[in-house]
């Protein structure tokens, strides 16, 4: 199916699902409230209605992606740091990319193989419906990036632990046990953080690095990768969260229309007994 005929469907969706059906629009609004306390109701009202446009462009984009050409992906997600996180590998490490759900962060997992010569390993969240998550995870593998379930990370890092690999992670999940999580002040908001990806980095020794995917027009997209830190045993595994947390409240300030906020990212309240604010 052509672009062209995709953001039909997209904008349909769009009048569908959001200006009729209302689909998580409770979700979104008390999100943006208590995220941009600063701004008018109706600036809230402009990034709410451009968050709608993207979020059924990059829904319907993703399942495009399963049919989508090695070369599709070049032209349309270009990568604008072309040297990261080679450089890193290249001396002799494995690395460990964190980002949010920003752009399209489907076509970033699927094009990640692209960019390194390492096994290029995405850990992700399965599906509860077991043959839908194998049908997507399928899917996703087109390129030899393996998906694994983030409920083995644990085991995968062991497997990885004499042999460079990438890892890719999506980060800004909401930890499904808060009393474990690294809570940070994020957006005005106590929020709670994987503290999965900081015990990982230092116990193993990997640098971390954080992938921008930045939305430059209707299907085109730029993937830019820095360097949070190639130390991360000189940080304690909440100052490295607070890094990603930092790094990530910042992209999202500059383009907050190309955050995901349907999801219920603060569905959990911070325990009475860690009620002081930290500041990333």
């Amino acid at each position: 199916m052509p672009f062209w005929v995709i953001y039909r469907f997209s904008d349909l969706l769009y009048l569908l699902l959001y200006k009729i059906g209302g689909y998580r629009k409770s979700i979104v609004r008390k999100n943006l409230i208590n995220a941009f306390p600063e701004k008018s109701e109706v600036e809230r009202k402009k990034i709410e209605k451009l968050f709608y446009k993207h979020l059924f462009d990059i829904l319907l984009e993703s399942f495009k992606g399963f049919s989508m050409t090695k070369e599709d992906f070049l032209k349309r997600q270009k990568l604008i740091t072309p040297n990261m996180p080679q450089d890193i590998l290249d001396n002799g490490s494995s690395a460990l990319i964190l980002g949010g759900h920003n752009g399209n962060w489907e076509w970033g997992g699927m094009s990640a193989s692209f960019y390194a010569n390492t096994d290029v390993i995405v850990l992700y969240t399965p599906i509860q419906n077991k043959y839908i998550d194998k049908f997507i995870k399928k899917s996703r593998t087109i390129y030899q990036t393996y998906f694994k379930s983030s409920l083995l990370a644990s085991r995968i890092f062991k497997e990885y632990k004499n042999k460079n690999a990438t890892f890719v992670l999506i980060a800004d999940q909401s930890p499904s046990n808060p009393n474990r999580a690294h809570w940070l002040k994020f957006l005005n908001q106590d929020t709670a953080f994987l503290r999965g990806p900081s015990s990982y980095a230092i116990n193993y020794n990997i640098p971390i690095l954080f992938i921008e995917i930045k939305r430059i027009k209707r299907g085109y997209y730029t993937m830019s990768v820095t360097t949070l830190t190639e130390t991360p045993q000189d940080y304690s595994p909440k100052e490295l969260t607070s890094l990603y947390a930092k790094k990530l409240e910042e992209i999202i300030l500059e383009h907050p229309e190309q955050w995901l906020w349907s999801h219920k990212r603060w569905k959990h309240s911070r325990r009475e007994e860690e009620s002081t604010k930290i500041n990333p």
